[in-house]
């Protein structure tokens, strides 16, 4: 996954990570519509637009974690010409750098504007640890920690946030292109945890208690594989939106090609 793709589905899926980000408040995020705009008078299109649904600012998101020389003359550039073409408003440009590496070397002609309030450049590697960042923001933030420590990182973001599986999945998967889903599953527990949590179930303990122990253990194993394959062939559209042919779709997630077609 390339990171603009996954930059792109942060700022879309966990709004509220942007404006814990920025400082302000998440629950602000109700309060935007999220945008890709295209600009007509050009060729540029921003992909980043948060449009207040009442009286606030705009915001411009770019997140660069390529260096391009040209980047600002380009930023300020489209964000006039929106101006232009959909009328004045109050605005804010928020850059977001994995590094200051990262930032065009010169910034010559530019260093005034960059130095008001009508810009803020966010460096994510002098950002606190995830364990001190807003749950939302680690898991941005979680693309550029080193990969011995990415893993054990995930599985902290899980433990906070479990309702943003998903996404955390998609930033291993852009860390790890050699691994599997299943694979990265395993090395998140979430296999065991599964199978830890139905033993305590009312319903394994009567059977158990009844002697099927060895038919229960075969009926979970075959659940689970079952389950995983269904969770499998879920995630097949979103890979397909990434780029990815159903070929190479059908061995990073271990199935027959035939039942990835059929999605």
């Amino acid at each position: 996954m390339k990171t603009d793709k996954l930059a792109y589905l942060w700022l879309q899926e966990i709004p509220e990570g942007f404006f814990s980000l920025i400082g302000r408040n998440k629950s602000d995020a109700a309060r935007y519509a999220f945008k890709s705009v295209e600009l007509k008078e050009t060729s540029f299109r921003i992909d980043g637009v948060f449009v207040p649904e009442t009286d606030d600012l705009t915001y411009f998101v770019e997140i660069q974690f390529q260096r391009d020389n040209a980047f600002y003359a380009r930023l300020f550039a489209q964000i006039l010409i929106y101006l232009k073409q959909f009328g004045g408003c109050r605005w804010r440009a928020v850059v977001i750098y994995p590094d200051r590496s990262a930032e065009p070397q010169s910034l010559v002609g530019y260093e005034e504007l960059l130095d008001t309030r009508l810009v803020q450049r966010v460096y994510l590697n002098e950002l606190p640890s995830l364990a001190q960042l807003d749950a939302d923001v680690g898991i941005f933030k979680l693309a550029i920690e080193p990969d011995p420590l990415a893993m054990k990182a995930a599985k902290s973001l899980l433990e906070r946030a479990p309702e943003r599986l998903n996404f955390i999945e998609r930033v291993l998967f852009y860390k790890f292109k050699n691994l599997t889903r299943k694979e990265i599953l395993n090395m998140l527990s979430i296999r065991e945890e599964f199978e830890e949590e139905l033993k305590k179930t009312r319903a394994y303990q009567e059977i158990l208690e009844e002697g099927r122990e060895t038919g229960i253990q075969e009926g979970i194993q075959e659940g689970i594989q079952q389950g995983e394959k269904k969770g499998k062939l879920a995630t097949v559209p979103l890979l397909r939106e990434l780029g990815l042919s159903d070929e190479t779709i059908a061995a990073r997630l271990e199935l027959p090609i035939d039942d990835v077609k059929k999605v």
